[in-house]
């Protein structure tokens, strides 16, 4: 049924979408984000939403997400943005009740950055004016793109500096949804090994989904990835301890260097200088013979992670931070020998 509602609505009301102009952005004063997307966009985009806030202070803000992202909203957004977040298929009287309140709020603009789904676009056509998001493809900076879609200038990038002093909690959080950019065949006990030298009396936990908990062994403690509110706070509590937080190229990476932690970027496949913010606290350690370039494999043996393990991982700076000349890098197969 709540399908069903949704692509009648979109059917009927999809080919009005785009048209937004500066003059409605400047004269608008209701704004509303629907942000049903992966982890680490969902991230950019609230991260980009806050920068868009901050350039129009005088609006009234909505936001409505998934249970999963609302304490990930909750706590990067200011008391401005009233959140509201529903899952269709649990919970349909909720959206019926969220549907109510953007009737009645007469609402003058929509967005959905990151979105691709049904969902996004169905909760911003309650806007007077809306624009669906469409910057999927390309090898662009992530966050570029969503500030090119909400008309928010680029920074200038910043590599905010750090040191490895007074470590005593550390979160290592090792998987991605893609192997590319995982730590598989040895990696994860090889960076255990190392951490542990590093910081003996620091206190470790590794944040993994649900199959690999099942898989790992050791004196760390464990923290497993759900798709609940529940569990998206708790990961959010366990973050704000840690004093240094290692991660491959995911959601928690984001979350990380937006609440200003000492992190560690472990980057793969992908570019850091396509991944992270222009803005950074990300140490970001890639093999050097990847430099410039974004790689095409999507292999399950990734060789260059493995690369970055072979001597003092922890002793190194950054390696591939900062694109190259006019900000454009190339697109090639892996380049390992």
């Amino acid at each position: 049924m709540i399908n069903f509602l949704l692509r009648r609505r979109l059917e009927k009301f999809g080919k009005k979408e785009g048209g937004i102009t500066t003059r409605d952005l400047e004269t608008a004063r209701k704004v509303l984000f629907a942000l049903f997307c992966r982890y680490g966009d969902a991230i950019i985009s609230l991260s980009v939403i806050t920068d868009f806030m901050k350039k129009y202070p005088d609006k009234k803000y909505f936001l409505v997400t998934s249970h999963q992202m609302y304490p990930y909203a909750r706590r990067l957004l200011d008391d401005r943005v009233t959140i509201m977040s529903f899952n269709k298929r649990r919970n349909p009287i909720k959206l019926l009740k969220i549907i109510s309140l953007l009737k009645r709020e007469k609402i003058d603009l929509g967005f959905n950055p990151w979105g691709s789904g049904e969902d996004s676009q169905f909760i911003i056509t309650y806007a007077g004016k809306f624009s669906f998001y469409t910057g999927f493809h390309g090898i662009s900076n992530l966050y570029d793109r969503v500030r090119e879609y909400l008309g928010v200038e680029k920074e200038e990038r910043r590599l905010l500096d750090w040191n490895l002093d007074h470590i005593r909690r550390i979160v290592i959080c090792p998987f991605s949804t893609a192997v590319a950019k995982s730590l598989v065949n040895g990696d994860l006990e090889k960076l255990r090994q190392q951490v542990g030298q590093k910081f003996p009396e620091a206190e470790i936990t590794l944040a993994v989904p649900p199959p690999e908990a099942q898989e790992l062994k050791g004196r760390e403690k464990i923290f497993v990835f759900r798709k609940t509110r529940s569990a998206s706070a708790a990961f959010l509590d366990l973050l704000e301890k840690a004093d240094l937080v290692i991660s491959v190229d995911a959601g928690p990476l984001h979350l990380a260097d937006k609440l200003g932690l000492r992190t560690i970027g472990i980057f793969g496949p992908t570019t850091p200088q396509g991944v992270l913010d222009r803005a950074t606290r990300v140490v970001a350690l890639r093999d050097e013979s990847l430099t410039g370039f974004f790689c095409g494999v999507k292999c399950r043996d990734p060789r260059c992670i493995h690369r970055l393990f072979q001597g003092d991982f922890l002793g190194c700076r950054v390696k591939d931070y900062g694109a190259p000349a006019g900000e454009v890098w190339e697109r090639q197969e892996c380049r390992l020998t």
